[in-house]
């Protein structure tokens, strides 16, 4: 399953972006559809290439989940919530590692959880454990999607063919809601039918 990236830039590199981040599935908007299109537990990507790109960007929206590939010089880039900023020019396989790093090492929060360097984090009481990356990649898609079914990650996170019958899923999901309780919040991952879903 490819992860999801919004890019937003105003110059004209569609095409570049599509080849260079191909392992990528790419949302490509205008510097100035950020407001109407943030989103909090994905990977946004903003890219800066003249002075009037700045002023299109609203500070207060630019947290953690941005990174920012600006071409200005000695421009000083003043997004308090912010410190993902990468200053081209700069070789195109530095620019795809710090991408990778940065999608990686998303942020990522629900209600009074936060879920950042392989780690789950109950925000209210800083109690925290650790996620395998198959938990990580589960527990993610369901804070992002809010419903999924269970032969949508059984195919595409557990890379399980529907008709083969395992107890792969169930397992993964009895040990995430296992360190839910360990951190005591109140986010449920709920089964509903073949369906799950994420709830406080």
């Amino acid at each position: 399953m490819k992860t999801e990236l919004y890019i937003f830039c105003n110059n004209k590199i569609k095409n570049f972006l599509s080849i260079l981040l191909s392992e990528y599935e790419l949302s490509i908007m205008k510097l100035d559809e950020i407001k109407n299109n943030i989103k909090t537990s994905q990977a946004n990507i903003i890219i800066i290439s003249n002075k009037n790109d700045i002023d299109l960007i609203d500070n207060k929206s630019v947290n953690d989940n941005f990174l920012i590939i600006t071409y200005l010089k000695n421009i000083n880039l003043n997004f308090t919530n912010n410190s993902n900023i990468l200053s081209c020019p700069i070789s195109i396989n530095i620019i795809k590692n710090r991408i990778e790093n940065f999608v990686q090492n998303l942020k990522v929060q629900f209600h009074d959880i936060s879920i950042y360097n392989e780690k789950l984090i109950n925000l209210n009481n800083d109690s925290f454990c650790r996620l395998t990356k198959i938990e990580l990649e589960i527990l993610t898609f369901l804070i992002r999607e809010k419903k999924t079914s269970k032969n949508f990650i059984k195919e595409n996170i557990l890379n399980i063919k529907s008709n083969i019958e395992t107890n792969s899923l169930e397992s993964h999901l009895t040990r995430i809601r296992k360190k839910l309780n360990t951190v005591k919040t109140k986010v449920k991952i709920q089964t509903k039918n073949e369906d799950l879903l994420i709830k406080t």
